[in-house]
């Protein structure tokens, strides 16, 4: 489907208008004297997607993500042809490349040999555009001597590999990635990813569909939400999929309530582990940390109100030396009466969103104590944080039990920390996570 001439400089390569795709259920047939007459067609039906646009731009990384259900395996069947929409437009411009459904278009009667072949040609390639990039499609595959037996003897693992491989080297203007790439192994998985990375590079659009979030925001630049079959949200990876998981953690009134009195009952009976105040402490001044954060959700009875990062000598500080002691302290309010057993975390991630380090109370088994409406805490961690240089995003939680869906609290966005570099300690390593080697040894080989 190619799209009519515009003249913008970079014209979308997708473009969606009030896209709609209805399904329809039937019940059989009425019966006349001649026969059946007609289908019985159910007014309901199903409404996969319901009015969704958008347009995507040449080069672009767009995430799709959504619960199962959500309208992302309807919406690409209509992108790549092989579903028709109810009503709206959909133009696709340029030579698409997809992998959706495991080995879809493979004959499994078929030798893999035979079957890139025969797909590469139905995707458009020539006969010498084929014999050009048969060796890369075979070696990238890595399948051995099954690339010349039926694929029906195939694991999921060689399908994925091979219909992989088929479909990055046929020089794409648009890659449609689909849930199928986690059927491969953890060591293809990151050949796959260095490879999309790379043609990225070269300006080809992507639409990526996981529910690995880190994989979106680590690709990805922009995400889009998909809902009950509608767009909930459209906007940079991070935080559209940071809206996503707050969709996933809401809870109806019955669950909290029960999620609560659950955690009343377990922090009665937690005992020592039950961290007690040590001390007045004084309170932590931040006065614009709610502009700051990008995103809020939980229920409100108990809420950070502020951050404070120090360094190894107690001073407040927005940076620190690579591997160098941190300080994090966070002050929370009891807006509510709220039970023994809480438990709050700090969660670290990088500058492209993807989560690096978790620090929970509940990992050392201590909990927050009894709290009365109007009552602050403040919570300190020290640590060492092995990051190399840059900027790092924090983020915090609040659980009445480690195991709850609920959130008291749930900030995104609470403070920017920058780890600077010490080159004369660790170099400079384009890694984001560095850390000691608790023993070295060098033996001699005879």
């Amino acid at each position: 489907m190619d799209s009519p001439m515009q003249s913008d400089a970079n014209p979308p390569i997708i473009s969606v208008s009030n896209l709609r795709k209805q399904y329809d259920f039937t019940h059989g047939h009425r019966w006349g004297l001649f026969g059946p007459r007609r289908k019985n067609v159910s007014k309901d039906g199903h409404v996969a997607l319901r009015d969704i646009s958008f347009e995507i731009r040449r080069g672009e990384a767009v995430g799709l993500i959504g619960k199962n259900g959500a309208g992302k395996s309807t919406l690409l069947q209509i992108l790549t042809g092989t579903l028709q929409p109810s009503s709206g437009s959909v133009h696709v411009r340029g030579r698409v490349s997809a992998l959706l459904e495991l080995g879809a278009g493979f004959n499994p009667e078929f030798t893999g040999r035979e079957n890139v072949r025969l797909s590469a040609a139905a995707l458009g390639m020539t006969r010498d555009e084929i014999e050009a990039k048969y060796e890369l499609i075979e070696q990238f595959a890595d399948i051995g001597d099954f690339i010349d037996r039926p694929t029906k003897s195939y694991s999921s693992g060689m399908l994925v590999r091979l219909a992989f491989s088929l479909q990055v080297h046929v020089d794409p203007d648009i890659l449609i990635v689909d849930e199928a790439l986690s059927v491969g192994d953890v060591f293809f998985q990151q050949k796959c990813i260095t490879k999309i990375r790379e043609i990225l590079s070269r300006g080809v659009t992507l639409l990526f569909v996981s529910h690995g979030l880190n994989s979106v925001k680590s690709l990805c630049d922009r995400a889009i939400f998909l809902q009950g079959g509608q767009v909930v949200a459209d906007g940079p990876a991070d935080e559209v999929c940071d809206l996503y998981q707050n969709s996933l953690t809401t809870i109806s009134a019955q669950a909290r309530d029960e999620a609560v009195a659950f955690a009343a009952m377990a922090g009665a009976t937690e005992g020592e582990s039950v961290v007690r105040a040590a001390g007045r402490t004084e309170r932590i001044n931040d006065p614009g940390f709610e502009q700051r954060l990008s995103q809020r959700s939980g229920g409100g009875e108990l809420v950070f109100t502020g951050i404070e990062i120090r360094d190894h000598q107690d001073k407040a500080v927005h940076a620190i030396e690579q591997c160098g002691e941190v300080k994090l302290r966070v002050e929370m309010l009891a807006t509510q009466d709220i039970p023994a057993g809480a438990c709050p975390g700090i969660l670290i991630r990088d500058a492209n969103g993807v989560d690096l380090i978790g620090l929970n109370s509940n990992f050392h088994n201590r909990y927050l104590p009894a709290m009365q409406a109007g009552q602050r805490f403040v919570w300190e961690i020290v640590a060492h944080l092995p990051l190399s240089r840059g900027y790092y995003s924090l983020h915090g939680g609040i659980k009445p039990t480690p195991d709850s869906p609920y959130f008291y609290d749930r900030c995104f966005s609470m403070a920017v920390l920058e780890i600077m570099g010490n080159p004369l300690s660790w170099g400079d390593y384009g890694g984001r996570v560095i850390h000691p080697a608790t023993e070295l040894n060098l033996y001699t080989l005879d």
